[in-house]
């Protein structure tokens, strides 16, 4: 038996992204996978995927980028992991430098996200606007970071081939997530370019593809 697939193309607004949250329609008309495309203040051109719909709490999106914007960046200068997500300085980096280069319109109606970790028997929590993905909530399954007890894996990676991201000429390419290595004082998770689990030492340089959510108002 034959299938086909038909996709639709039409122009959007941000604001009429949060219309559409706010009228409880978000189930229907932004499907994880559902992509947006974006041009930065820098010129360059984002693809932003509905990653999850109502996930954590009712009437919230959770999106997230296809390909990396920025540079590679360090998840810490020094080789460490300590102080996770909370203390690392590539959250630094997205919530200023990142966070700058979306449009006006897409920043106002952001909402904070919570990081939750558990290091060294200590429970670590911060949010903020942009985030990178746990993961957890990448593979759905501990690997190398320790598990929290509440994340919950997006929808949209539970295929593979969704969790892969792109550089700047489309050619495939690491990227970094938020969870420290349990076992490792200097090592963070990454994703691969195939979409595998990963870990790496803090300071090295990989791709960048951050995420948000945005919250019925």
């Amino acid at each position: 038996m034959a299938t086909i697939k038909r996709t639709e193309t039409s122009n959007v607004t941000w604001k009429e992204v949060l219309e559409i949250i706010n009228s409880g329609k978000a189930t229907e008309k932004l499907k994880p996978g559902t992509e947006i495309t974006e041009t930065l203040k820098d010129g360059s051109r984002a693809v932003i995927a509905v990653a999850a719909v109502d996930l954590y709490q009712n009437g919230e999106v959770i999106f997230c980028f296809r390909n990396t914007v920025g540079e590679d960046h360090r998840m810490n200068k020094e080789w460490t992991n300590k102080g996770g997500w909370k203390d690392c300085k590539m959250r630094e980096y997205l919530n200023s430098e990142i966070l700058a280069l979306l449009p006006d319109e897409l920043v106002e109606m952001l909402s904070p996200k919570k990081t939750i970790q558990i290091q060294n028997g200590s429970t670590l929590e911060c949010e903020d606007l942009l985030f990178l993905p746990s993961e957890y909530e990448v593979h759905g399954e501990e690997i190398y970071a320790k598990y929290n007890g509440v994340d919950k894996q997006f929808p949209f990676y539970k295929e593979r081939t969704n969790r892969i991201v792109v550089d700047e000429d489309g050619d495939t390419t690491w990227r970094w997530l938020a969870s420290p290595y349990a076992s490792n004082t200097t090592y963070f998770c990454f994703v691969s370019s195939y979409g595998g689990a990963y870990s790496y030492d803090a300071s090295y340089s990989f791709g960048v593809a951050p995420g948000f959510a945005i919250r019925k108002s």
